[in-house]
């Protein structure tokens, strides 16, 4: 899985969580966490709203994947990715 599903996937069950924890919890740098989140806001799959001096991320479950073989939104895609990061030693 890419770096923007895992950080996707991690937002989706914790959309409290600092840059900081989502790039702990992924193994990336805190600068690329924030790059894909930025690219995830851009596509549409996210939104980013200040809670006081914190984000707090709300995800578009019912935005269309852009894959071409499997057509699913990503709350679909996110019950799968959630599902398998369950049962991962990561989260």
């Amino acid at each position: 899985m890419s770096n923007h599903g895992h950080v996707l996937a991690y937002i989706s069950v914790n959309p409290d969580a600092r840059l900081r924890d989502v790039s702990e919890q992924v193994g990336i740098t805190e600068r690329r966490t924030a790059q894909i989140v930025r690219d995830l806001e851009q596509a549409g799959y996210l939104t980013r709203t200040r809670v006081g001096r914190r984000n707090r991320y709300q995800i578009d479950a019912h935005r269309t994947v852009q894959t071409p073989r499997l057509p699913m939104t990503v709350g679909q895609l996110l019950a799968v990715l959630v599902a398998a990061l369950d049962q991962s030693p990561l989260v």
